[in-house]
């Protein structure tokens, strides 16, 4: 468990939205200022509320960066969830499933680029903060080796669209959708193909030999 939230198990209605105000504000700030400059006064002001509400929900503000990183992660495993479900007759839904994720990613990131950079700068303040990050790439890599596709062929395809992904965060991506659509294709199709699925026949021309 990583240092996060201080607060009962149960909240009441007026607690969550205090709770809500705080993180939202917090979002607000970082991306606007960076997290060097966040501090729990600022947070306070920002957010309209109280230094004592604060310190309800979160202990300090290491607490306050890893309830944030907590959330990015939840985002990232709802993400990945949904568009592998899209192919969950497939014998390898990720590689579909991350093709599927940067899809609609690069067309509407719904704000989580400029976020997940801002996140990112943790890495010099609080580093311990990032750990559900690592948490989650773990998840994923192991993901990789229990396919049954190759797994340099599998990790090289992720490695890919995970450089779509960060060029898209940081505001380098500069290729038209066709060069892009094009390329996705390529990954999908001859860098990780889908393995062939086996069938009755095969497996009983295996046994009976």
């Amino acid at each position: 468990m990583t240092e996060t939230t201080y607060r009962p198990r149960v909240m009441s209605e007026r607690a969550l939205k205090t709770r809500a105000k705080i993180m939202n504000a917090t979002r607000a700030f970082i991306v606007r200022e960076g997290v060097g400059r966040l501090s729990i006064d600022k947070i306070v002001k920002e957010s309209g509320t109280s230094k004592g509400a604060f310190l309800y929900h979160f202990k300090n503000r290491k607490a306050l960066f890893c309830a944030l990183v907590e959330e990015y992660v939840d985002h990232l495993n709802e993400r990945m969830n949904f568009h592998m479900s899209k192919y969950q007759d497939a014998e390898e839904p990720l590689i579909l499933g991350y093709a599927s994720w940067y899809e609609d990613f690069d067309k509407d990131d719904g704000g989580f680029a400029v976020l997940g950079v801002a996140l990112l700068a943790l890495l010099l303040h609080e580093p311990d903060a990032l750990k559900p990050f690592h948490d989650w790439y773990a998840k994923v890599f192991k993901m990789v080796q229990d396919s049954p596709i190759k797994t340099p062929q599998l990790l090289t395809a992720i490695m890919a669209f995970e450089g779509f992904f960060f060029t898209h965060k940081m505001g380098f991506d500069s290729l038209d959708k066709e060069t892009k659509e094009a390329t996705w294709k390529y990954i999908i199709e001859q860098v990780a193909p889908q393995p062939k699925r086996k069938t009755v026949e095969s497996s009983k021309e295996k046994i009976s030999a």
